[in-house]
């Protein structure tokens, strides 16, 4: 386990600046509603999970369009 805990750090930057996650946040909750993204990455270490984050997201819309129900991928204002 200690073998496995380490390979998983070795990625990561020494120089990884954690305050990218809350500048980070903070930009998003500043956009105007609608604007917000689906999705961020912070991702110093690179390690590919935006590629597969796109895939997935792709694969998705293509699904929910082929099956009529695209719609689902835009945010819409709550039913009162």
């Amino acid at each position: 386990m200690r073998q496995v805990s380490e390979k998983l750090t070795a990625p990561a930057p020494e120089d990884a600046d954690v305050s990218l996650v809350s500048d980070e946040i903070a930009r998003i909750v500043a956009l105007p509603e609608g604007e917000r993204p689906y999705r961020v990455h912070i991702d110093p270490a690179d390690d590919g999970s935006e590629e597969v984050s796109d895939v997935g997201d792709r694969v998705r819309r293509e699904f929910l369009t082929r099956i009529d129900l695209g719609d689902l991928l835009t945010p819409h204002p709550a039913a009162v």
